[in-house]
């Protein structure tokens, strides 16, 4: 008997030769973007981190890029250097390896503290004021400036009405009508006590 209705109490699994132990390999090209040229050469080492996970992060010497997964329509086909080089150097051959239905598309990104982020505002509106840019480390070139936050109004302004909305017809006409309704109220205990 078992608890689970369609499933049969096993005592004993047959013997592991009819279990294959098999390695399952698969290939994923990664997308490193607009990274500087010059980055990948002088990166010897690099650290990947979390590629199974939706979010891998890849460093290449203290550059910290943020990857995300994407299934593409067709597949690339990946091959490796050949191993005849020997007969002439000028002409290059490759081997197929393999193929791959799978990218990893990165992007750099910078990473700061979680307590750095009230400086990070003080300073960027330190530069702005001041006029410098920045300029963007994978380009190269100057980066846009950061944009302004937009102020919060005060509650004084809009209490003084310079930030307070207009009020409709609607709300209006209510007010005046609880307004005649009290100049009524006084109109008739003036009579009476005439």
């Amino acid at each position: 008997m078992s608890l689970c209705p369609g499933y049969k109490h096993v005592d004993a699994f047959g013997p592991d030769d009819e279990y294959d132990d098999e390695e399952e390999v698969s290939y994923v090209t990664l997308d490193l973007g607009s990274v500087e040229p010059s980055l990948l050469p002088s990166s010897a080492n690099y650290r990947l981190i979390g590629l199974d996970t939706p979010t891998p992060f890849l460093q290449l010497s203290g550059t910290v890029l943020k990857g995300r997964h994407e299934c593409l329509l067709g597949t690339e086909l990946l091959f490796v250097d050949g191993k005849d080089a020997s007969v002439d150097r000028s002409k290059r051959t490759v081997a197929y390896l393999e193929s791959t239905k799978q990218r990893v598309c990165f992007k750099e990104v910078r990473l700061h503290p979680k307590g750095e982020e009230k400086e990070k505002d003080k300073e960027a509106e330190a530069d702005e004021d001041s006029g410098r840019h920045s300029l963007d480390r994978m380009t190269g070139k100057q980066a846009p400036p950061p944009r302004k936050k937009r102020a919060k109004k005060k509650a004084e302004d809009i209490a003084e009405g310079e930030g307070a909305p207009e009020q409709t017809g609607k709300s209006e006409r209510k007010g005046k009508g609880k307004k005649k309704q009290v100049d009524n109220a006084y109109d008739d205990n003036d009579e009476e006590m005439m």
